[in-house]
């Protein structure tokens, strides 16, 4: 199959998006009423649900009406912890990159997926520093470029050892002082 050309390595946004969620975003509230659906059906009350994601239960409250968001990195737990049919971070055939695939207990296991596209400033300069597309056309050049550098660092970060970090928080810490 024909993928339209050479994709970067965490491939480009699906085209084929259901919600958008993130800072400022106008899907976090339908996406907290999809998170609340999936406590339902795995039966869990809130401090339930909340103590086996590690959350508090007014946390896990924000998130349901959509005033905060998880992070992507979060959903595999939620997965696991409702017993929800998804996936995170997939890599549809076309090439494109899939946040969060889940299906919502409304529509049932043979219903179409909810395809969900999680926003945020650091994933976006991640992006760009691995020669992907940026979320945001839009963006100031300085913001844009501190943004930049800081993924390029949360990337680099990711990879040290444990050691190494050990040197940077210290050295962090040295010039704040």
């Amino acid at each position: 199959m024909d993928d339209g050309g050479a994709r970067d390595e965490i491939g480009e946004p699906s085209p084929l998006v259901d919600l958008r969620v993130g800072p400022g975003e106008p899907g976090n509230a339908q996406f907290g009423e999809l998170l609340e659906r999936l406590r339902w059906k795995a039966g869990l009350s809130r401090a339930d649900a909340a103590d086996k994601l590690g959350l508090t239960s007014e946390y896990l409250r924000l998130l349901e009406v959509g005033k905060r968001v998880p992070a992507l990195g979060q959903m595999r737990r939620f997965l696991s912890v409702y017993g929800a049919n998804g996936a995170v971070e997939q890599i549809s055939p076309q090439g494109y990159r899939q946040d969060l695939i889940v299906f919502d207990p409304l529509h049932g296991e043979d219903g179409e997926p909810t395809i969900v596209e999680f926003t945020s400033r650091i994933r976006e300069a991640r992006r760009r520093a691995l020669g992907g597309p940026p979320d945001e056309e839009d963006r100031d050049d300085d913001t844009a470029r501190r943004a930049a550098e800081v993924g390029t660092i949360v990337f680099l970060l990711t990879r040290a050892d444990d050691g190494t970090l050990r040197k940077i928080r210290q050295l962090l810490e040295a010039r704040i002082d």
